[in-house]
């Protein structure tokens, strides 16, 4: 099967990320701080630090007004794992964390490392750094009004095959203790990854060539399902061409172990959410269908739409 011209498009974006070569600037995604903004390591004592990368890597913290809940949800952004794309106003960025943060829930933004490293697996550093974002987050957990037993944890595209990690393998340690703050355990109570990619045998580094569809194409050995496996919340689009089957194919290994989860596959969506079909404009259907399973599992309550306006304050 080939890949097609949109495929051809998302790898030759994948490889313009790493012919820059080194980057020494600061992260221009990073942007300025609008809440708590705390360095994920300490100087000096970052692991698997490679030159080219952004080593700046951080959480910050946001707080509601109005909270509802004392859960947690860390947000964080795909980009090939060539870049951490958080965009301010994005409905997988800053546009989700004010959402959620209207329906007074906690939001911790992650920032990891960037662009893919060079001597160790492409998703390797921007794993460590949310292993080492669930520990602060877990540690700084009662100075913020949170449970350390409810941090959920939202990515989308390769953000997504990260949160999938962090789901599935969260007693696979990626990096050895630095501080006490490494004692914590990194599990987390709920997982939300939006189009995973690299999740089969086809499509482990980029999309996929197969679809997915075939008996060959197998969930990839470094998802663990192991005995601190979480609820996963899966949204992928039917036409993406990071293939859905990674969404499904997984889904149907939670269910065998009756771990509960919710899978939307959505009609004639690309990447993105992208409309392949009549249908234009934003899609933020999964929003209310998102915090229904938040409710169903118990880490929110029904709250309807009354705090959708509410006002938001960030822990300066």
């Amino acid at each position: 099967m080939m890949i097609g011209r949109r495929g051809c498009m998302v790898l030759a974006c994948v490889a313009a990320l790493f012919a820059a070569g080194a980057r020494t600037d600061p992260d221009p995604r990073a942007g300025k701080p609008e809440g708590e903004r705390i360095a994920l390591w300490p100087e000096g004592k970052i692991p698997s630090v490679e030159e080219h990368q952004y080593n700046a890597p951080f959480i910050e913290w946001f707080v509601p007004s109005n909270k509802t809940t004392d859960a947690v949800m860390i947000v964080t952004c795909g980009g090939g794992y060539g870049i951490c794309n958080w965009v301010p106003t994005g409905t997988m960025g800053g546009g989700l964390r004010d959402w959620l943060l209207g329906k007074g829930m906690t939001v911790v933004r992650l920032h990891h490392r960037t662009p893919r490293p060079k001597k160790v697996a492409k998703h390797v550093t921007a794993w460590q750094d949310a292993q080492r974002a669930v520990r602060l987050v877990r540690h700084g957990a009662a100075a913020h009004g949170v449970s350390p037993d409810k941090i959920g944890f939202f990515g989308y595209s390769a953000a997504g095959h990260l949160a999938l990690l962090m789901a599935l393998s969260s007693q696979t340690s990626v990096y050895e203790p630095i501080d006490e703050i490494d004692a914590l355990p990194c599990n987390i109570a709920f997982a939300v990854p939006a189009y995973a990619a690299y999740v089969l045998s086809d499509g482990e580094n980029s999309v996929n060539t197969h679809g997915g569809d075939r008996a060959e194409d197998v969930i990839l050995p470094e998802f663990k399902f192991d005995s601190g496996t979480c609820p996963v919340f899966f949204m992928h689009g039917d036409a993406d061409v990071i293939s859905s089957m990674g969404s499904v194919k997984v889904y149907s290994r939670l269910h065998a172990m009756h771990v509960p989860c919710d899978l939307h596959v959505f009609a004639l969506r690309d990447h993105d959410f992208k409309s392949k079909g009549a249908t234009k404009g934003k899609f933020l259907a999964w929003r209310p269908l998102l915090w229904d399973w938040l409710v169903q599992i118990g880490f929110c309550r029904d709250i309807g739409e009354t705090a959708k306006d509410a006002s938001v304050k960030a822990v300066q």
